[in-house]
């Protein structure tokens, strides 16, 4: 590739980027009203899903196949993920931090830390949901990979606005 195509590519990302942020950004306003319960759920339902299509890859190729371990830690990652979306929902539900939005300024930075731990299990999930498409090329790790991207791009807008939100007391 020349530099010429290089300096242009670079320009072109970085628009796209932001326009890409400011879409998925919700109400610069206020932040908070985006950290809702339904939002919460509709990431849950989602990595649940890829979980039922990590499940049937497991079944198929997690004892047998030609690169195993690729199913079962993409199952035990969407695990992870799964539960510990789970326990961010209960926790804002017993406490009533839930609804309408996340308001209170602690749980937000609960949210954020929430959710930067379940990105770094969806991210490993989805890497080896890539590996078990590779080496089985099984249609359920494939399914699995695109819903956990599916749930990446939910997700990581709720961790930056519960961030923006939680900042937004203090600054």
């Amino acid at each position: 590739m020349s530099i010429t195509k290089r300096l242009i590519a670079v320009p072109v990302c970085i628009l796209l980027s932001a326009l890409a942020v400011s879409a998925e950004d919700g109400d610069a306003s206020n932040p908070c009203a985006s950290l809702t319960p339904a939002a919460l759920q509709q990431v849950i339902d989602v990595i649940a899903q890829s979980r039922t299509k990590a499940q049937s890859d497991m079944a198929a190729n997690g004892v047998t196949g030609a690169y195993a371990v690729a199913a079962e830690y993409n199952l035990a990652y969407l695990q992870d993920a799964y539960d510990k979306t789970l326990a961010l929902q209960s926790w804002l539900q017993t406490n009533g931090l839930d609804s309408p939005y996340v308001t209170n300024v602690s749980a937000a930075y609960s949210v954020h830390g929430y959710v930067r731990e379940a990105v770094v299990s969806l991210q490993y999930a989805r890497h080896w949901a890539m590996i078990s498409v590779v080496y089985h090329s099984s249609a359920d790790a494939r399914n699995s990979y695109e819903l956990t991207s599916q749930a990446l791009n939910l997700i990581e807008p709720l961790g930056a606005q519960a961030g923006r939100c939680y900042m937004k007391a203090y600054y």
